[in-house]
């Protein structure tokens, strides 16, 4: 009796044409498309996260970049490379700097503490409106059926629109005429305070000079009667004497 030996099974068929890798096998080159074509979408989306669509985009960017025969990723496979990347680049960000990891600093640029750096800044819109529309603003009025009445319609409200400026220039100059005035009698109170506070004190130092000159005068009478006093009484002394 003859045994023959099984048949031996091809371990490799399930790789898709004996290559002997794994369909999810992802090479250096696919890693570094696949994270220029995710970090793209994710930026444009402020960092949120992706749906189906964006992911089946981001599938097609990875396998219209690989060259040669190789099984195409899935949006799934991508989905779950990026997961397995992060992983990566939480436990490299644990380890001492700097990383050999050649795509820590890349993903440290999108998800890292250097984030920050590519955030759009809102930008902010300042809308002016003009205050002289609202004068020159045309009236409403009634319409007509005829054709005719729109050159009347036209002619009255240029009317209307000289009134209403005119009446808004006159009223302006009658505040200005109103604020010089009110400004001209403030300053006339302070000038005629100024030239009573100045009269008095020019009154003052006018009774202070009298009163000094008076007290001088009187000095000079008094020594005046002392040197009289003093004289009289030496010759009164002398005269005594003689006798």
């Amino acid at each position: 009796m003859n045994l023959r030996p099984p048949p031996h099974h091809n371990i490799h068929s399930s790789g898709g044409g004996g290559s002997g890798r794994r369909e999810d096998c992802w090479s250096e080159g696919a890693t570094a498309a696949l994270i220029e074509a995710w970090g793209d979408r994710y930026l444009r989306l402020n960092r949120g996260n992706l749906r189906q669509k964006d992911w089946q985009e981001v599938a097609d960017a990875v396998n219209s970049r690989q060259t040669g025969v190789k099984p195409r990723k899935t949006d799934v496979q991508c989905k779950n490379r990026i997961d397995t990347l992060k992983k990566k680049y939480k436990l490299e960000r644990s380890k001492p700097p700097p990383s050999k990891w050649p795509f820590f600093s890349r993903i440290d640029s999108l998800i890292g503490g250097n984030a920050s750096v590519y955030k759009k800044h809102p930008s902010v819109t300042f809308t002016i409106k003009p205050k002289t529309a609202s004068l020159l603003k045309e009236p409403k009025s009634t319409e007509s059926s005829f054709d005719d009445d729109d050159g009347d319609d036209d002619e009255v409200r240029k009317e209307h629109r000289v009134e209403d400026v005119g009446l808004s220039d006159g009223a302006a100059c009658r505040e200005l005429a109103r604020a010089i005035l009110k400004f001209g009698e403030i300053y006339e109170r302070i000038e005629s305070s100024k030239q009573q506070q100045m009269m008095e004190l020019e009154k003052q130092r006018m009774e202070f000079t009298k009163d000094l000159e008076f007290q001088r005068m009187n000095m000079l009478v008094d020594a005046q009667l002392e040197m009289e006093k003093s004289k009289r009484q030496k010759h009164l002394n002398r005269s005594g004497k003689k006798q």
